[in-house]
């Protein structure tokens, strides 16, 4: 067996080393790209396993968890990193979960890989009996996961064994915004046993690791080239900052023009819709749909808690729409197709367990969960225009979704072989749950149809008279006009569809 000396490694300048030297329950790293934050982290690991008192058979016992937003980036980011520094120490097991065990000497360390998008993952990092965890990037990790992780260490080995000689949770991460639970949580309410180390710029004079990075100094001078002042000042300075990552999904959103100046008050007479997503952290979008075609978006419904179950939520959502619409029905709540699959422990499905608490009618957004729809329904609301209005406006109070709308919500940039590219499909991050309600709200209150009249349009011979057939017209689409062509029966048709009656428009 190699024996653990064989890992070499010298911590990346000052910061790192008072880190290292630390004790503190929860550390914190925060610097730029490239300062050798995850480096740290993981060898951090290894130092902790080897410092581990011995328990009555000898052997320095201790057990982690590593943490990351996503399992592709888990294992592209966090495991390749771990897998540099434990080159020929260790074995893995790629296996979901992906472990690590080193033992070496009387070192007898185990290392549990997890990602949040799986959702046996999360399951078992709440049921986990850890000495440490380490949160990768954790600006992408909700607050309620770093609350758990404090109440799952400390707990291996066991009393029986000796008990951990340390126990903690390590986190590094790029800078967040000045609104996020990480600022909030180390410079506003930083509880005691809490620190945080701050790298410098990389364009400073003491800047961190340019010894290991190709062109040293010159490698901040070269990603900093034409970017944007807010992501120098976040990934180059290290420094608190919003940014928009990546390709944003509804690229056609302007804030100026699709965000209310003041908070949206409900329509009297207008019931409301409601679109939810399910997931690990379920969120809801509160909107109405106009006579005219808009929407209004007035409220939502987040959490950060994962694994809140639908009961809670449910709970959660009736108490939100009796407290600010008391005077309003719901017509309606729309959901992830998905939503509608039986559960192995009750055979009930989610949509009928919100049913059953809410009393309000749930269903599914559309008959599948096609993500071109999805995408058509949104960017057509987004770039509609009805008599000089914005096909929909957004109510300030819905600010979860504001951000999601900002950028939040985006295609993540990849490195592959031929270069950068973007994802298919919209990262899962903390904005990815309330964009999806939103979608759902779409879909189910009508746009599912004006996507799928569109394409039929689309396919349809040229008319007579010189009409193509594809173009549509939201109001007629939807409503229809008064004069004939059957306008007034499609729009009685349509509004039984999703659930409205007529008496709700006069």
């Amino acid at each position: 067996m190699a024996d653990r000396r064989e890992i070499k490694y010298e911590p990346a300048g000052p910061t790192l080393r008072q880190f290292h030297r630390s004790s503190a329950f929860v550390r914190a790293v925060m610097g730029p790209f490239g300062s050798g934050k995850s480096s740290a982290m993981a060898m951090e690991i290894i130092w902790r396993a080897a410092e581990q008192a011995p328990a009555a058979d000898g052997k320095r016992h201790s057990r982690w968890a590593v943490i990351r937003n996503t399992y592709p980036e888990l294992q592209l980011t966090t495991v390749k990193t771990f897998k540099d520094w434990t080159a020929g120490v260790g074995k893995w097991n790629h296996n979901p979960p992906i472990t690590y065990r080193l033992q070496a000497g009387d070192i007898d360390l185990e290392v549990i890989f997890l990602a949040l998008d799986k959702e046996d993952d999360v399951k078992k990092l709440l049921s986990l009996e850890l000495t440490g965890a380490w949160l990768n990037e954790c600006r992408e990790l909700p607050k309620s996961i770093f609350e758990a992780v404090t109440a799952r260490v400390g707990r291996y080995p066991s009393e029986a064994m000796g008990g951990p000689t340390w126990s903690g949770v390590i986190l590094d991460t790029n800078p967040p915004a000045d609104d996020h639970w990480f600022y909030q949580l180390f410079e506003v309410d930083r509880p005691a046993g809490y620190e945080l180390f701050k790298q410098p710029s990389g364009l400073a004079e003491n800047a961190e690791n340019l010894d290991n990075l190709p062109g040293g100094r010159d490698y901040y001078t070269r990603i900093a080239a034409g970017k944007d002042p807010d992501w120098i000042k976040v990934y180059v300075h290290g420094q608190y900052g919003r940014l928009i990552e990546g390709k944003p999904v509804f690229y056609n959103f302007r804030d100026g023009a699709h965000v209310a100046p003041g908070p949206l008050q409900a329509v009297p007479g207008l019931p409301l819709l409601i679109g939810v997503d399910f997931g690990l952290t379920p969120a809801a979008v509160i909107g109405q749909r106009l006579a005219d075609g808009r929407w209004l978006i007035l409220s939502e419904v987040t959490t950060d808690d994962v694994g809140t179950g639908v009961v809670r939520f449910a709970q959660a959502l009736t108490a939100h729409v009796a407290q600010h619409y008391p005077d309003h029905t719901v017509a309606g709540v729309y959901c992830d197709p998905a939503g509608n699959h039986r559960s192995q422990v009750d055979e009930r499905t989610a949509l009928e367990v919100l049913a059953e608490h809410t009393g309000w009618r749930v269903r599914p957004a559309a008959p599948t969960n096609d993500w071109t729809m999805r995408l058509e329904a949104c960017l057509g609301t987004f770039g509609r225009m009805v008599d000089g209005k914005p096909g929909i406006l957004i109510s300030p109070l819905a600010a979860d979704f504001r951000k999601a709308c900002n950028g939040g919500y985006h295609y993540r940039l990849l490195r592959t072989g031929n270069g950068l590219t973007y994802a298919d499909e919209p990262a899962k991050n903390m904005s990815s749950h309330v964009a999806d309600a939103f979608q759902y709200l779409l879909l189910g209150g009508g746009e599912a149809n004006i996507v799928m009249n569109k394409v039929a349009r689309a396919k349809r011979k040229p008319l007579p008279g010189g009409g193509s057939g594809s173009d549509y017209d939201v109001l007629d689409a939807a409503y229809g006009r008064d004069g004939g062509g059957g306008s007034e029966r499609r729009r009685q048709d349509y509004l039984t569809r999703i659930g409205f009656y007529e008496a709700d428009f006069r």
